[in-house]
């Protein structure tokens, strides 16, 4: 009988390390039988899925309640496989709103669980580290000062650098990636990257859109502006926003850092995102809009200065940040244009971008993150 592990992600970026991770478990050991909860990616790297939940992702106290039946039947399906598979391992992957509660289930039934991509501790304070400590037989992280933060809470730690240093890479080069997406060279190119989850999208290409339409009057009349889709969400989604809107402009439909890299300016939502318009050396304002119930709740229970995953590494206000009622689309044109016509600004922006390295590690973190979890797997009872 082949050795089982189950994976879990809830979200698009979790279902993208996911399928990484599977590619590096099956090299490493191809008799692996791996099965789980998680999205397409994770099936073409060969992971038997359950149910699909990457479609449902939502963020915040108020849609989490909305769709409150359908993660309990989720919960229930997943603590079912729980018993009929008899998993030989459980591999947590981020989605720490569902996965640490699922934790408690893997534990009650003596089973050896590896959480990969860190519950973010250090935002929400230390109340979850103790929980952590109780359920998790090994953390793998993948910034290096969420490494002491572990260690000093007792908790087996493993850093493994972080996963998008082997994926955030142009497949060709500027001039090419101009060409493929029909943008002329030597014009700006303003990207607008508003998140991958469909309430993201709805609450923020909108006031996107609004702020490219007050830039159009200050750039030059030949300034394009391109919209990066997320691969997942459906095209009519993106269609019913943009035709209230009479932007020109044009959309990347196939997700690759392709566009991301042909930008000379971004407009992106707080996420991964942020990590790789840095890795791909771009300036860019960060934005971002919730429901009020959740961010008068985050108000209260986030203890960090800023949000942005970028200047939350750096330890520094490296890029702007607007948040919330901030979020204006006259705020974010004026912070737009100010970065614009600053060369000082995003020189000073990209020369912080340097300091992201020493917290990310090295590449090949799939391969040591699988290592790592065959270890675990060597220890089960």
């Amino acid at each position: 009988m082949p050795l089982k592990i189950m994976l879990l992600a809830g979200e698009s970026s979790g279902d993208l390390h996911g399928s990484h991770l599977a590619l590096a478990l099956k090299k490493a050991s191809p008799a692996l039988d791996l099965f789980g909860l998680g999205g397409s990616g994770m099936k073409e790297a060969g992971v038997r899925i359950l149910a699909d939940p990457t479609a449902k992702a939502v963020v915040g106290l108020v849609e989490v309640l909305r769709n409150l039946p359908y993660f309990r039947e989720l919960y229930r399906r997943a603590c079912r496989a729980l018993d009929e598979e008899k998993p030989d391992l459980v591999v947590l992957i981020d989605y720490p709103g569902f996965n640490l509660r699922f934790a408690r289930e893997v534990k009650r039934r003596g089973i050896r669980l590896v959480y990969y991509i860190s519950p973010q501790i250090w935002a929400w304070g230390g109340g979850r580290i103790a929980a952590i400590r109780r359920l998790v037989d090994r953390m793998l992280v993948v910034f290096a000062f969420e490494k002491e933060l572990y260690e000093k809470a007792g908790v087996p730690v493993t850093f493994i650098g972080h996963p998008l240093l082997d994926l955030v890479k142009p497949a060709c080069d500027r001039l090419t990636a101009l060409n493929n997406l029909g943008l002329a060279d030597g014009l700006p190119v303003i990207g607008l990257l508003p998140g991958s989850r469909e309430l993201e999208v709805r609450r923020l290409l909108p006031t996107l859109l609004k702020a490219a339409q007050r830039m159009s009057a200050e750039l030059p009349s030949t300034a394009q502006f391109l919209l990066i889709k997320a691969p997942h969400l459906a095209w009519e989604l993106y269609r019913e926003i943009l035709n209230r809107f009479p932007v020109p402009i044009k959309v990347a439909e196939r997700w690759d850092y392709d566009g991301i890299h042909a930008c000379d300016l971004i407009l992106v939502a707080s996420g991964t995102a942020t990590l790789e318009c840095a890795l791909l050396n771009r300036p860019m304002v960060i934005i971002y809009k919730t429901s009020w119930p959740t961010y008068l709740a985050g108000r209260l229970l986030v203890r960090i200065p800023a949000i942005g995953l970028v200047n939350v590494v750096l330890k520094r206000r490296a890029v702007p940040e607007l948040i919330q009622h901030r979020a204006h689309p006259a705020a974010i044109a004026r912070e737009a244009l100010r970065l614009w016509k600053g060369q000082a600004l995003r020189q000073k922006m990209q020369e912080a971008y340097e300091g992201l390295y020493r917290e990310l590690g090295k590449s090949g973190a799939a391969a040591r993150a699988a290592q790592a979890i065959l270890e675990e797997l060597g220890k089960r009872g």
